[in-house]
């Protein structure tokens, strides 16, 4: 069995500089991986949670997302601590294609991904830091079970009778015998280095795991994550300017000064407040 996985996109994320161009990309970026799942004929596609942000997602990411899962493939989605579970969100409002599964329920709950092979997942249902889904779990069926949830602790996975563990959260790609973490696709940071991608994972009968790494990165492939486009992706430079701090008052002269074009001035911004965070 062949499963496509990916997690982290964060689509709708805010950037300092060049934001529209670098959020078209991460769209760009799930379109690719898509397209690879179907290529690579794959049997589902996984998404370990971070999808989208949630207080920022658009009604037209919706949209986005909603046509983008309308393929011929499984697609299995666990909400994470950024795009969480809720009546608001975007797993809640869009009305999905039948091929499409979003774990909604915080304990892990099986779906059958085929005869003896047994899919766990579990949701975040609200904001907060990312929690260990596996703390406590026990599997309690034969055949392969693999566990797909956004955080915890690789470490307990041998414990939990589980097989494998597709896990998100953690934005630097980790392979190891009994879990993945894929990373994020496209990266949102400039010290985001490294081969990421979506991973292409092989379940043999017996549990284990083989992988392989597609870069399916627009933002690289156009030549949006030159040094100019460093970027404080969660940060909302607005807010911190209302600030009564010094980096309040660094981010408002940064702002008016009307010698810096928006690359320079992004550049600035981002030097700075990582300059003031050592402080």
């Amino acid at each position: 069995m062949k499963l496509l996985l990916f997690a982290d996109l964060h689509l709708d994320t805010r950037f300092s500089s060049a934001g529209p161009a670098r959020r078209q990309a991460l769209r760009d970026t799930l379109g690719r991986i898509v397209e690879l799942a179907q290529e690579s004929n794959a049997d589902a596609v996984l998404c370990a949670g971070d999808l989208y942000e949630h207080d920022r997602c658009s009604p037209s990411t919706a949209s986005f997302l909603q046509s983008s899962f309308d393929c011929s493939l499984p697609v299995f989605l666990v909400p994470g601590n950024d795009d969480w579970y809720g009546p608001q969100s975007v797993y809640q409002q869009v009305d999905w294609t039948p091929n499409v599964h979003v774990f909604s329920s915080e304990s892990l709950t099986p779906v059958e991904l085929a005869d003896g092979v047994t899919l766990w997942g579990a949701a975040h249902v609200g904001p907060g830091p990312a929690r260990d889904f596996l703390d406590g779990f026990a599997v309690n069926r034969g055949g392969v079970n693999l566990a797909l949830c956004h955080g915890s602790a690789p470490e307990d996975v041998a414990i939990t009778g589980l097989d494998h563990a597709f896990l998100g959260h953690v934005h630097t790609p980790e392979h190891a015998v009994r879990h993945t973490f894929p990373g994020n696709p496209d990266p949102l940071t400039a010290d985001e280095t490294g081969e990421r991608g979506a991973v292409l994972c092989t379940v043999h009968d017996d549990g284990s795991v083989t992988r392989e790494v597609f870069d399916v990165s627009a933002s690289r492939s156009l030549g949006l994550l030159a040094e100019h486009t460093e970027t404080f992706p969660l940060l909302d430079f607005d807010s911190v300017a209302a600030e009564r701090t010094v980096r309040g008052q660094f981010v408002r002269d940064v702002l008016a000064d009307p010698s810096l074009d928006t690359t320079l001035r992004g550049r600035v911004l981002a030097t700075g407040l990582r300059a003031l965070e050592d402080r």
